[in-house]
């Protein structure tokens, strides 16, 4: 998660918008499931292998929940904290269109996701990175090879992700918006 010299405002900024989730997850559902195994082992659980078996369950599930909320909880804030890193720390680069293919087969109601393959230099080695498109409109806009403005991590250049509003406003001059 840390790239050189660990930025604490930056970090702050993406574990503040975490830490109600987490508390939420943690205290109100976590622990009051823990409570009750331990009420139920504690007070029912010595001879009522039923209460012992709903104490383990409960116990268990109270355990998942407060790991799933730790885990989520650090993988978000790691994930926000590098996006941060790259607004601030980030270096413009250009790149061109390797491929635009559909990530997924939607069953129902579900949203169509599209794969952007994309190509950059940057510190004279080249890199390749992908994308999620934002939405359907971007699919018939984009042909192979085209121009891609980005954005990459200075000390991690294979880092890199488009900047979409730069990108959406060259095709509109372009007439191909």
């Amino acid at each position: 998660m840390a790239i050189g010299p660990l930025s604490w405002p930056l970090l702050l900024q993406s574990a503040r918008r975490h830490f109600s989730l987490f508390f939420m997850l943690f205290f109100f559902l976590g622990l009051p499931f823990a409570a009750v195994s331990v009420s139920l082992l504690w007070f029912e659980g010595g001879d009522d292998w039923g209460a012992a078996f709903g104490g383990a369950f409960f116990a268990l599930v109270g355990i998942g929940v407060m790991i799933m909320a730790l885990v989520t909880s650090v993988s978000s804030i790691g994930y926000y904290y590098e996006r941060a890193l790259l607004r601030e720390h980030g270096a413009n680069v250009d790149g061109a269109v390797l491929s635009v293919t559909q990530y997924n087969e939607p069953e129902g109601e579900e949203e169509t996701l599209w794969l952007l393959r994309f190509r950059y230099t940057c510190h004279g080695k080249s890199h390749e990175g992908e994308a999620f498109l934002p939405d359907d409109e971007w699919v018939g806009r984009l042909d192979e090879g085209s121009w891609v403005p980005l954005r990459s991590l200075k000390p991690r250049p294979a880092y890199a992700e488009p900047r979409w509003r730069k990108w959406k406003n060259q095709l509109r001059r372009e007439g191909r918006w």
